[in-house]
């Protein structure tokens, strides 16, 4: 299994209208997965629709390629 740590200090909107804060976005097995400060994977309603501010701890280049993959 490959993990890579892309985001940090996301607050995001899920898909049922919840805000959120405070989540890390990781590529695990070329595949996008947001988690909360607790651990828990953000899916089906409670997916990531709208990123509102993050810190981002990759270069451009890498960041064009994560946002085209798939999300968990």
């Amino acid at each position: 299994m490959s993990v890579m740590f892309f985001a940090m200090d996301i607050n995001a909107i899920l898909e049922d209208g919840t805000e959120v804060t405070n989540v890390k976005g990781f590529v695990i097995d070329n595949k996008k997965v947001y988690k909360t400060s607790e651990g828990t994977i953000l899916t089906g309603t409670k997916k990531v629709k709208t990123i509102i501010s993050s810190t981002i701890l990759v270069p451009v280049e890498l960041l064009s390629y994560i946002k085209n993959i798939e999300n968990e």
